[in-house]
């Protein structure tokens, strides 16, 4: 018997995902702009990332490591 096993992750615009950077392999997160199929466009201007100033990037989704998850608390916030 065969079972169709699904898939849980979905990203969607607007997301915070962690990627490997690939100019100095450094994880960062970045911004879904835009998805098509399998292909997304990602922005680095987000709070947290490093290089805030690299240009917006097309990425496939076996680049995305996982969610990005803020370690910041809600003293930090405000």
């Amino acid at each position: 018997m065969k079972f169709i096993v699904e898939y849980n992750k979905y990203f969607k615009e607007g997301d915070t995902i962690l990627i490997e950077y690939w100019y100095n392999d450094i994880i960062t997160p970045v911004k879904i702009i835009s998805k098509t199929g399998r292909t997304y466009t990602v922005s680095h201007d987000v709070k947290g990332s490093k290089i805030q100033n690299a240009p917006d990037e097309k990425i496939k989704s076996k680049d995305i490591i996982d969610h990005y998850r803020s370690t910041e608390t809600s003293e930090e916030l405000s």
